[in-house]
């Protein structure tokens, strides 16, 4: 995508991310409890804090990690928000002067990072600061490239009288590549929210783990532990640092 660069998420959806229909974290949270360890965890892209203050507020030392400041100043802006250290950061290639017990990249955040070399170096770069037997919990969507046909698809997420959204994708299967467009259209005005996904096949991230440290301990069809299957439509792994 022309002019896409890591920040362009942040500054396109701040102002209207917390108002999207997200899933509640109770049951998110309620699974990282089990995986935390007994150090400081780490949130990679932390967003508006949407898991991480509920998770600080059970007694979990939680950090973040993004790009974005225009996200980081809506978490501030939150009871508890102001209360996390939240390292400004690219997720695909950091470091830290400190190590965590157990790291997290969640709502398919993975895909953001526009290569296979780019999420390679986000494995890389979170095994050197999760410590020897620490965890990395990560959550994406299982790949469905059926639902496009002749590699493209729309939906209308929501209609009214005043208002209609519209999502409008482009799909690479050759580069695993989805450009989505969100069109919003309300009272005569339309707003663009665009998104540059790369997906990746289960098989596909835990050789990126295992080039990275990481062995795979668990893996689910969703943040109630149910099993994985063919007709899972989301997937949570949960990698050992070796």
């Amino acid at each position: 995508m022309s002019g896409w660069d890591s920040q362009t998420y942040g500054r396109r959806w701040s102002s209207i991310y917390d108002g999207l229909p997200w899933p509640e974290p109770t049951e998110t949270v309620d699974f990282l409890m089990d995986w935390t360890g007994a150090g400081r965890v780490l949130e990679l892209a932390i967003g508006t804090g949407r898991v991480a203050i509920p998770l600080a507020s059970r007694g979990v030392e939680v950090e973040g990690l993004d790009t974005s400041q225009e996200m980081i100043d809506v978490l501030r802006s939150k009871p508890g928000g102001e209360n996390l250290t939240v390292h400004e950061g690219d997720i695909g290639r950091f470091s830290m002067d400190r190590t965590y017990s157990m790291a997290f990249l969640i709502l398919n955040t993975i895909y953001a990072l526009q290569s296979q070399e780019e999420q390679i170096s986000c494995f890389e770069s979170t095994a050197a600061v999760v410590e020897p037997g620490g965890h990395f919990v990560v959550e994406a969507f299982m790949p469905d490239p059926t639902r496009f046909r002749r590699n493209s698809w729309t939906q209308v997420h929501d209609i009214g009288l005043e208002h209609v959204v519209i999502e409008a994708d482009k799909h690479d299967p050759s580069t695993q590549q989805i450009l989505e467009q969100h069109i919003h259209i309300r009272d005569g005005k339309i707003e663009l929210f665009p998104a540059f996904l790369r997906y990746i096949w289960p098989s596909e991230m835990d050789l990126m783990a295992r080039l990275a440290g990481f062995t795979l301990v668990e893996r689910f069809g969703s943040w109630t532990r149910e099993k994985f299957s063919a007709r899972s439509g989301q997937y949570v792994s949960v990698y050992r640092r070796a």
